[in-house]
């Protein structure tokens, strides 16, 4: 049975309700704005000391004063200030270099070299798919002549910076092999610089990472299904010394070996995260391991947490850096800009690593002076680390056999 209520009532109940709404509201603009009168209060603090500041100076610093450097001291130190070690302020003309940071990329041949013992240019190494290896060069070929100036050792550094240029340019070279000279005519281009190396020890496929670029993913995409052919049951990622800030080409890398959905998030000050980007689907299902030490920074600690959150993923070495802030920058009106951090790497539940590293499943240390360790990582005779990255991802792939066969027979 339906109640009705009265004209009265119902404009009554109606007006409680605006009232309670309107109280709700009104308490949480005081908020707001006390908040926000709070934050004027301090901010014409800090304009009246600056003030202050300026005003003694002009009235009693003996010297002159640059007022372009002025201001940028003082930019500088505001960001200073802030604590905040990745953070700062760029000049015009720094800004202008920060913008133009490597990528791994250039215009040339593509090619390393070096001085041989008779003065000539020898080629240390020969990029794959560079316009160097398109006319056939090789690693070991001696370069006699370069645009038709003879080599020598007082030419060298010249010659060998001619080997970058425009794109479309062309480059004329001599070789010489078995006492017969071969003139090449190369057209410059771009050339992506390997990053990535691998190799198949003991039926597990290395990968040593140099650096991290916008062809690295690329690259490493090739190894692996190269190292996959050959038959390899497991893979390492190599990932000691090698600093990077740029979570695209992580992110990119991780969608290789990733389950379907988020692969890493960015996590704001309020605890807000944000997808860094998403996977259709592993490519690669093998059991895996990263190699890390306290010289690997930044998004490298990011790619080994999230394949450490993987069940067949397993991290090895020294704990990691700690440097998971996120920065971004700001061109300022003169031309100048601001690096400044605005959030935490973190994994898709909110895990975060900065200031803290990622920690290894398989704490492992060399024992060799910290000078030393680049020159000995993937050596497997001494290489303590890697050494015991091929045993836990051995017993990884036995693992998994087994269970896929005990599944199998269950099967049938």
């Amino acid at each position: 049975m339906n109640k009705k209520i009265s004209l009265g009532a119902a404009i009554a109940y109606m007006a409680l309700v605006a009232a309670v709404v309107f109280a709700i509201t009104s308490i949480r603009s005081a908020n707001i704005f006390n908040d926000k009168l709070k934050n004027l209060d301090e901010r014409e603090a800090t304009y009246d000391k600056l003030s202050e500041i300026d005003r003694y100076v002009r009235d009693n610093y003996y010297g002159d004063i640059d007022e372009d450097a002025l201001l940028s001291g003082a930019a500088a130190g505001y960001i200073s200030g802030l604590g905040d070690p990745y953070a700062r302020y760029l000049t015009p003309k720094e800004y202008e270099a920060y913008q133009k940071t490597d990528d791994g990329q250039y215009v040339g041949i593509g090619v390393v070299t070096e001085l041989s013992e008779d003065g000539y240019i020898r080629l240390r190494t020969v990029y794959p798919d560079s316009p160097a290896a398109s006319v056939g060069l090789q690693e070991g070929d001696i370069i006699i002549s370069v645009d038709g100036e003879p080599a020598r050792a007082d030419n060298y550094a010249a010659l060998t910076a001619a080997f970058k240029g425009d794109v479309g340019t062309k480059l004329t070279l001599v070789k010489r092999q078995d006492n017969n000279e071969t003139t090449l005519e190369i057209t410059r281009s771009q050339v992506n610089t390997p990053t990535v190396t691998s190799q198949n020890i003991s039926g597990s496929g290395y990968i040593r990472f140099s650096n991290i670029t916008a062809a690295t993913a690329e690259q490493l995409d090739r190894a692996v299904r190269q190292l996959t052919q050959e038959g390899v049951s497991a893979l390492i990622f190599d990932l000691r010394g090698v600093s990077s800030s740029n979570a695209e080409y992580v992110m990119d890398m991780l969608e290789l070996f990733c389950p379907k959905g988020d692969i890493a998030c960015s996590k704001a000050k309020d605890g807000t995260l944000t997808s860094l980007g998403e996977s259709d689907g592993a490519s690669y299902d093998l059991p895996m391991a990263v190699l890390v030490d306290d010289t690997t920074v930044g998004t490298p600690e990011l790619f080994a947490l999230v394949i450490q959150q993987n069940s067949k993923g397993k991290v090895v070495g020294l704990t990691t850096a700690g440097q998971g802030s996120i920065q971004k920058d700001y061109k300022l009106i003169d031309g100048s800009g601001l690096v400044l951090t605005t959030a935490l790497y973190a994994t898709t539940d909110g895990e975060t690593y900065n200031g803290v590293g990622v920690s290894p499943d398989y704490r492992v240390k060399l024992n060799v002076a910290d000078s030393e360790r680049a020159n000995i990582y993937g050596v497997q005779e001494v290489d303590t680390q890697l050494g015991k990255a091929l045993e836990v991802v051995t017993v990884l792939a036995k693992t998994e056999n087994a269970v896929a066969g005990s599944t199998a027979v269950a099967a049938d």
